[in-house]
Formats: C-alpha cells, sequence, structure tokens
C-alpha cells in the first residue's frame, strides 16, 4: 500500500506513543494497510516491540467517544 499524510487525529494517536515508548517510533515507521489504514509496530526503549496500534482505529475511537481522553488512550496503550 503506498504512503499517504497522516491524519490530525492519527497524529495525535502518534504523538502520545511517542511520549510513553519514544522517540524512535516515528511517522517513517508507520505503514498503511490495505484498507489504507495507519498502524505502526510500537517499538519500546529496549527494543522490544510490545504492540501494534492501529492508529486509525484508535483515532475513530477517540472521535466517537469510545476513548474519551488522553489518560483513557494511555490505557489502550499499556501506558
Amino acid at each position: 500500500m503506498g504512503r499517504r499524510a497522516l491524519t490530525a487525529e492519527e497524529t495525535s494517536v502518534l504523538a502520545i506513543i511517542q511520549q510513553g515508548y519514544g522517540p524512535q517510533n516515528d511517522s517513517d515507521r508507520v505503514f498503511f494497510t490495505e484498507s489504507d489504514e495507519a498502524a505502526i509496530f510500537v517499538k519500546a526503549s529496549d527494543g522490544t516491540s510490545p504492540m501494534m496500534a492501529n492508529l486509525s482505529n484508535l483515532a475513530a475511537l477517540r472521535r466517537d467517544g469510545t476513548i474519551p481522553n488522553d489518560d483513557e488512550l494511555k490505557k489502550w496503550l499499556r501506558l
């Protein structure tokens, strides 16, 4: 799948990931699924990969209120 610019909401989710797991989780590590969803294999500072985060899905959950705030998003991201 080709690359596209991240939406503002996806960028916001990525920023929370960077705050919690480190700046190595930058937009260059984001990939796009066949359905054009932005995702990233999160890399912790110790080199492990604790999860794959679907930025598009998490952004949609923020938008519809399922994830109401950053503190709740951090729980979803295990931060």
